[in-house]
């Protein structure tokens, strides 16, 4: 099994590029990390090449 660390939001990510000092705590919903799903039946029905992806908002923390 992988590891993998814990999101932690947007906050966090960006943090040394905010003005937030180091003893801040950051309170997170995990936002910003709605997955991205490939469609593959409308570039099929269209015949058309393409990549189409959307946003399943049904996934994001913040409701």
């Amino acid at each position: 099994m992988t590891f993998r660390p814990r999101y932690t939001g947007l906050i966090e990510k960006y943090r040394d590029r905010l003005p937030i000092h180091d003893d801040t705590r950051i309170i997170s919903l995990g936002e910003g990390n709605t997955p991205l799903i490939r469609l593959n039946n409308i570039p099929h029905d269209l015949k058309k090449d393409v990549d189409i992806y959307i946003k399943f908002e049904g996934c994001d923390q913040g409701g």
